[in-house]
């Protein structure tokens, strides 16, 4: 039969009860913090959503200077998009919602108009 190896008197560490208080209170501030966290990641898509709105309305100002006229023949947010890439007036052929909520366009008016998700 093996011997314990008894350790030095001056060795010190932590006892099963110092780690598991350590770890229920890392536990508890993670707790708090990750609702915290994810406010913030979905207030930041919605944000980024209407920061969207803003760079077709002003393609759709732009063209409207250019032309001096709306584009004709568009009636969703996706054809007005796709309109304004072909056109050259926005960088990206495709824009989608990062929060889940939807864009409109108003052939009309010409305006561009976000609503976000409902809970």
């Amino acid at each position: 039969m093996m011997e314990k190896k008894k350790l030095p008197s001056h060795v010190k560490g932590f006892t099963i009860m110092e780690v598991i208080v350590v770890i229920a209170i890392l536990g508890a501030l993670t707790a708090l913090a990750l609702p915290k966290f994810t406010g913030v990641l979905a207030n930041s898509q919605i944000k980024t959503d209407y920061a969207n709105v803003r760079i077709v309305d002003s393609a759709v100002e732009l063209y409207r200077a250019e032309k001096d006229a709306l584009p004709t023949g568009i009636t969703s947010f996706e054809g007005l998009v796709t309109k304004l890439y072909g056109d050259g007036y926005l960088k990206n052929a495709t824009i989608t919602s990062a929060s889940g909520g939807s864009f409109s366009y108003d052939s009309k008016t010409g305006a561009v108009s976000f609503a976000p998700k409902t809970q």
